[in-house]
């Protein structure tokens, strides 16, 4: 007997979409596996969309532009202002530091700030007292907006493009389980010292922070090693303590950076610029102490090391 039409149709309709035909389920499945080959076959180093945010993050902030010696350059440290340490004058073809930079750091004039979380640039404001600064004498530090709202940072230059020519030092380099040297290293620093101070004889010199940076621009990278020995007499105070140098990371003979003055200083290099563009870098200091601390840039020149100014905050 044959078999009834509406019957034929509806035996149809489940075959199509429940028993394996191509309904709107399977087609979508298709799309799928043919959009996944697609992206399977996408080349590896395809370009980003410029656009996105994960971009924009990677690019970080634009600090191109001319650097020294075509433009002048200011250096400063944050302490809740902008603190001058060092800058370079293209006019006068000169470097100093301290107040004596103020002038080329105009209100409104760009800058750049860096911590080793963010980076952002903002403008130069009026003059303003950095916290450790007291009196009422008249400021030798700049305002920031960013800074007034409470933003923190490491490190500052005007104009912007000249972060270009700043180093950062990692605070791996004095982090007490992330600072790394060698046994050479550590009796080379041992021999150094007791050279510089005759009173350490036989007193264990510590080092506090070894780092590496190329400041010659040779391609052979520095070792800076902050050390110092404690005083047995009075633990709260040291024998020695300063910076030291290994040229070319060679620690067969160590040049003195810089040392205390009062025996209560415990040293850190933070980071390196090329003032002026001629390859060699100035250096960073910070010296610190239980009831505070101060910043200053020193100058490398031959088998010495030349202070730009004296110690902030009156150390």
């Amino acid at each position: 007997m044959p078999r009834p039409l509406a019957l034929s149709v509806l035996a149809c309709t489940l075959l199509v979409a429940g028993c394996g035909g191509k309904g709107d389920g399977a087609k979508a499945d298709a799309k799928a596996d043919a959009k996944a080959d697609a992206k399977a076959d996408a080349p590896a180093d395809a370009p980003r969309d410029p656009s996105t945010s994960l971009d924009k993050v990677v690019q970080g902030v634009d600090i191109s532009g001319p650097v020294p010696p075509e433009v002048s350059m200011v250096f400063f440290t944050l302490d809740g202002a902008l603190v001058p340490l060092g800058c370079y004058d293209k006019d006068k073809k000169k470097i100093q530091g301290g107040k004596e930079c103020l002038h080329l750091a105009p209100k409104g004039a760009e800058v750049y700030l860096k911590s080793a979380f963010s980076a952002q640039v903002d403008v130069v404001g009026d003059p303003k007292n950095a916290l450790c600064e007291v009196g009422d004498g008249k400021p030798t530090s700049l305002s920031v907006a960013a800074v007034d709202a409470g933003a923190t940072f490491d490190w500052a230059t005007t104009p912007k493009s000249a972060a270009q020519k700043v180093v950062s030092v990692s605070p791996d380099t004095w982090g007490e389980s992330t600072r790394r040297f060698t046994d050479e290293e550590k009796a080379a620093v041992q021999a150094a010292v007791e050279g510089f101070e005759a009173k350490v004889a036989g007193n264990k010199a510590e080092i506090h922070q070894a780092a590496s940076i190329d400041l010659d621009g040779d391609g052979k990278e520095e070792r800076l090693f902050s050390a110092y020995v404690v005083n047995p007499r009075d633990t709260a105070r040291y024998l020695f303590s300063g910076v030291l140098l290994a040229r070319g990371s060679d620690p067969g003979k160590l040049l003195l950076v810089d040392k205390t003055r009062t025996n209560s200083e415990i040293f850190k290099v933070r980071a390196a610029a090329d003032l002026d563009g001629d390859g060699k870098h100035e250096l960073w200091l910070n010296a610190a102490f239980d009831e505070g601390g101060g910043d200053r840039m020193v100058r490398w020149e031959g088998e010495s090391f030349e202070p730009l100014a004296k110690w902030t905050c009156g150390l």
